[in-house]
């Protein structure tokens, strides 16, 4: 069976990571997992957990230099530092792939890095304005949309069996390329959180002395902020790397 007997590594392991690994987990139960964070927390809970094997706190080959796959879940300004760290360190064969929800951003990152031929983009399109490995669960990426963005120099072998992986775990794939993908999430997801972000500051700032706004706000308000809770450090990233489909759909 793919993906039975692979290597997955995880430098990353919060909501997304945390799920992924948990899913692959169960499909897989004979895989390794290898995890890396920068705080030992979600890491230690994994294991004990038992959906990681391994974990580290670097990045070296001992620890991914055996990997099939390695998932990056981090914010996406810090995709390109951990490129620059594997260039050297994964086997020929490893397929790196990440869950941000920018995709151009990333792949101009792995060209940088000299890692184009190894890399495949990947968007889980499923998440919470809940965050951190505790608050992850292998069901979270069940029946979502899991878009995928091959390079010119992928191989169809490889991407045949990275849509399959992603189909294993309940995930329904989409493959298309990075520049469509970032146009299109620009206005079903960026804006959207521009505008629940901006439409919460606006009663903040708007509201009586006595709270009338925040007190009346009801089911409509809330369906519209909800994501306006969601991390502000990703978002931050997020819109600071999808600036000009963003900007081309706020001016239309």
């Amino acid at each position: 069976m793919i993906g039975s007997n692979y290597h997955f590594g995880f430098i990353g392991l919060g909501l997304i990571g945390g799920s992924i690994a948990r899913a692959l987990k169960n499909v897989y139960p004979d895989c390794t997992i290898t995890a890396f964070s920068r705080t030992l927390a979600p890491l230690e809970l994994a294991k004990s957990d038992g959906n990681v094997d391994n974990i580290t706190t670097s990045i070296d080959a001992d620890s991914f230099g055996s990997c099939d796959y390695i998932f990056l879940c981090t914010p996406v300004q810090y995709i390109s530092s951990y490129f620059v760290k594997l260039k050297d360190i994964i086997n020929p064969s490893c397929t790196v792939t990440d869950v941000g929800s920018v995709k151009g951003y990333v792949y101009d990152a792995a060209v940088s890095a000299g890692l184009e031929s190894n890399y495949i983009g990947g968007h889980p399109m499923a998440g919470s304005e809940k965050t951190g490995y505790a608050n992850s669960s292998a069901i979270l990426l069940e029946n979502a949309y899991y878009i995928i963005t091959p390079t010119p120099l992928t191989r169809q072998e490889v991407l045949d069996e990275y849509v399959a992986i992603v189909r294993s775990i309940g995930s329904i794939p989409i493959v298309m390329d990075c520049w469509t993908h970032d146009h299109s999430v620009a206005g079903i997801s960026h804006l959207p959180h521009l505008i629940a972000g901006s439409l919460v500051n606006l009663v903040h700032d708007c509201d009586s002395g006595d709270g009338l706004m925040k007190r009346l706000a009801a089911g409509g308000f809330k369906d519209i902020t909800r994501i306006a809770s969601s991390s502000p450090e990703m978002w931050e990233q997020i819109c600071m790397t999808n600036t000009s489909a963003i900007l081309e759909l706020l001016d239309a």
